[in-house]
């Protein structure tokens, strides 16, 4: 199945064992349509099981991360039931096919089976960034509303527009990785910054860091003012150490007079 996503796709899933991560190479189960969206109706490019993750989905909205391009893609497996509906969200330009247990790209939105099963995520041309947004849920004839599936949006809460807190952390280590320190300084509270001596010492720690690896991002708690996220990030240092952070509880405070989420502390869960 050939995805081109800049707004919201709907896709059933069940998830059956995947036993090879090879392009497929039957076409019966490919769709009857043109590639003018800028993506190829199967991928020209295969998976390199090292940047193949397993993750598992559930009827809340994890968002995943990453860089793609032309000659890189990116893999996800999970599992399911039959019926399931799966729910993509992004806002970049990029291409995603799904494959079948018996390694067949799917051209129906209902997977037939229970299983594991392989999403491959790709670029349009050149290379980009995105985030993802993945939803499992139980009924396939439960209709899905944006509001079910917008963790990569702004979103409207009882009191007011305010962004996901989930999609602010996740931006946060995204502009780290982007070394855009000036706006990464802004988004932490006069508590946060103090734990740094001074702006400069951030900044050096940071270019310490070549890459941030950031995987699965959950609200715990929120409330009016707010918020407590649990964030899997891994940090590729420049000397070559590579570690996991375990103090991954991020909390937050909502900045009246900024408009925005605030890092107020960190902890171990």
């Amino acid at each position: 199945m050939k995805i081109y996503l800049k707004n919201l796709f709907i896709y059933s899933t069940i998830v059956t064992f995947i036993t090879s991560l090879m392009a497929c190479q039957n076409d019966s189960f490919l769709p009857d349509f043109t590639t003018s969206s800028g993506c190829s109706e199967k991928p020209k490019v295969s998976l390199n099981a090292k940047d193949v993750e397993a993750m598992v989905l559930h009827e809340s909205t994890i968002t995943k991360s990453g860089q793609v391009s032309i000659n890189k893609s990116v893999g996800y497996t999970f599992m399911g039931k039959t019926g399931n509906k799966l729910v993509y969200q992004t806002n970049q330009n990029i291409c995603i096919w799904v494959y079948t247990p018996d390694n067949k790209l799917m051209n129906n939105p209902v997977l037939p089976v229970d299983g594991k099963y392989i999403i491959q995520i790709g670029a349009m041309e050149g290379a980009t960034t995105f985030d993802l947004g993945l939803q499992l849920q139980k009924d396939a004839e439960t209709p899905i509303s944006l509001t079910q599936s917008s963790l990569l949006e702004t979103k409207q809460t009882k009191n007011s527009n305010r962004q996901d807190p989930a999609v602010f952390i996740r931006n946060y280590y995204l502009s780290l990785n982007n070394r855009e320190y000036s706006q990464t300084w802004s988004n932490l509270s006069d508590q946060f910054k103090n734990y740094s001596s001074s702006y400069s010492e951030y900044q050096k720690w940071w270019n310490s860091v070549k890459e941030i690896k950031i995987g699965n991002i959950e609200i715990v708690n929120i409330s009016n003012n707010t918020a407590s996220i649990d964030a899997e990030l891994w940090y590729y240092m420049n000397d070559g150490r590579e570690f996991q952070d375990t103090r991954n509880r991020i909390y937050l405070i909502w900045s009246e007079n900024n408009n925005t989420w605030l890092i107020n502390d960190k902890s171990e869960p």
